[in-house]
């Protein structure tokens, strides 16, 4: 099948989409985690690369989303991109899952102290930063699931479109979750390995940009040029 300008294979297209951010975000965490920061080689199969991840995964998820707006904008550009959008965000929900279950495999007061008490209870910090995680990820989940040729059949048009702009909701949460777990150290510049942003900061850039675009998106016309 055909889509946008002569692309015969768009899920090869994305998916090679996919592998270059994942690429470049585990290298990303890697430079700064391991090679400037003080974290052990060890900690490169899951505490790092989970971090690498997590931001590949909100970069695709953010790249599927803010298409629709850019197309309102520059409709001649990225209108024809529009088949991306499934692809990219089914590969962004599929990387955040795998976050999520590394996450979940090594979250102990051990890998990530800061967001437990000495009795080992979470603290306002990481139960918030989890609350937003958990139901952001649920949200996706429904997206994901509405996403497959035989449910959207069975779905209105006007349904199916409302549960697909859920997404941005939960791409907003997703900017809540990264910020409670890693904003005292934004400011922190001089403590910053190597001069890098942390990865929850680049994440929450990536959520507020593809935001800012929705809601321009929704206040200005639609261009006709």
């Amino acid at each position: 099948m055909k889509n946008g300008k002569g692309n015969e294979h768009p899920e090869r297209y994305a998916v090679g989409w996919a592998i270059v951010v994942t690429l470049a975000s585990l290298i990303y965490a890697i430079v700064r985690y391991n090679i400037f920061g003080n974290v052990p080689l060890e900690y490169i199969p899951l505490y790092v690369s989970s971090k690498g991840i997590s931001v590949a995964s909100v970069a695709l998820i953010g790249m599927s989303l803010i298409l629709g707006p850019l197309a309102r904008f520059w409709p001649r550009v990225f209108a024809t991109k529009f088949y991306l959008r499934k692809y990219f965000g089914l590969l962004g929900f599929g990387l955040a899952a795998l976050h999520s279950l590394i996450s979940l495999m090594i979250f102990s007061p051990a890998y990530y102290p800061r967001f437990f008490e000495e009795g080992g209870k979470l603290t306002a910090a990481g139960e918030l930063s989890m609350m937003f995680g958990v139901i952001a990820l649920f949200i996706f989940s429904i997206v994901a699931i509405t996403s497959l040729p035989s449910v959207e059949k069975t779905m209105g048009r006007k349904r199916w479109l409302d549960v697909q702009r859920a997404g941005y909701m939960a791409f907003a949460l997703v900017g809540l979750h990264v910020f409670a777990m890693g904003y005292k150290g934004w400011t922190q510049m001089a403590a910053w390995p190597g001069g890098l942003p942390p990865i929850t900061l680049l994440a929450f850039v990536i959520v507020a940009f593809v935001i800012l675009m929705r809601l321009l998106a929704i206040v200005f016309p639609r261009r006709t040029t």
